[in-house]
């Protein structure tokens, strides 16, 4: 949008002041239209999520960085969604249901072969990891703890990932952890064993470079420590850990800045900078569970999923400002 020239004639004191002026007509119509400009003074406006409505009960989300792919997990018909333009989802795969269980799958992710690894909630009965295939041919590996109820799923290298869980036994409180789970791309075999426990509810990890990052739900906190010690517990000096507290945090998503972002507050959601600095960047969500960062605009993507049986769920776009673009 551009201003005409109206300075002409005017000293350096009033053209100042015309000028101030016109910068904040300029912020103010910036702001109601939703965009976070830079140069508009150091007062932040709350985030406009944009909203696209889905016919699913989704749980989380991930976008392929090679050709901007949207996948999400769906509850509602045990399957994965996918989409070329964030606005229409076709589906991708369906995931045989266990018998007498609800739907539960959760944290969805894309191995280096480019496949799909998508984790099974389980109930403390059926936790599993699955894979699909390009030729979308569903596989379950073996050789994972069923009665692990599964959330987070995060790929370190080929074959080798982290998965959170916990274990719930009658009225005791949950106890949870994170294990390193390595496979065979073409058989599926799978080991399992654990990196860390004493957790109670771990939901989200991520991963950039030696920082690993895991949301602990039921204490309210995300835990920062290195991966090399998470995976070589005799290093010398043990194992050095950061806590971030934050309220009620879900799945992560991570930008090459080593930002993370997830739900808190129960409405909202929230950006935690590399020196643990937690911000609210939008609320107003439903329950939001899954992100996403998509590098391409600039924006984070939040799976919002309705609550009650007459809601309806939706994808929110959430733009992210420049200073913390992940490019």
């Amino acid at each position: 949008m551009a201003f005409p020239n109206m300075t002409v004639g005017l000293n350096a004191r009033s053209t100042a002041r015309l000028s101030e002026s016109l910068r904040i007509v300029f912020c103010a119509w910036s702001a109601s239209a939703a965009l976070l400009l830079a140069g508009c003074g150091s007062a932040q406006v709350a985030s406009v999520p944009q909203r696209v409505a889905l016919d699913a009960r989704p749980n989380s989300i991930a976008i392929a960085q090679t050709d901007n792919r949207i996948y999400i997990t769906d509850d509602k018909t045990n399957s994965v969604l996918t989409s070329k333009d964030g606005k229409t989802f076709v589906l991708f795969a369906t995931i045989p249901p266990v018998a007498g269980q609800p739907n539960a799958l959760s944290q969805v992710t894309i191995a280096t072969d480019g496949t799909l690894l998508i984790e099974r909630f389980g109930f403390g009965t059926s936790g599993a990891v699955i894979q699909v295939g390009a030729d979308k041919s569903v596989s379950m590996f073996s050789g994972v703890d069923p009665a692990r109820r599964r959330l987070g799923l995060a790929v370190i290298g080929p074959g080798k990932l982290l998965s959170t869980w916990f274990v719930k036994e009658g009225n005791a409180p949950a106890t949870g952890g994170i294990s390193l789970i390595t496979y065979d791309e073409t058989t599926h075999a799978a080991s399992e064993h654990n990196v860390l426990s004493g957790l109670a509810k771990p939901v989200g990890v991520a991963v950039l470079g030696d920082v690993v990052s895991i949301s602990d739900q039921a204490n309210n906190m995300i835990l920062r420590t290195s991966l090399a010690g998470l995976l070589d517990h005799s290093r010398a000096g043990g194992l050095k850990t950061q806590v971030v507290k934050i309220n009620g945090p879900d799945l992560l998503a991570i930008d090459k800045t080593g930002t993370l972002y997830t739900k808190c507050n129960v409405t909202a959601v929230c950006r935690i900078s590399s020196d643990n600095t937690v911000t609210e960047l939008a609320n107003d969500f439903d329950d939001a569970r899954g992100v996403a960062i998509d590098s391409n605009h600039h924006s984070l993507y939040v799976v919002d999923r309705a609550k009650g049986a007459s809601g309806v769920s939706s994808l929110r776009i959430v733009p992210l400002n420049q200073a913390v673009a992940p490019d």
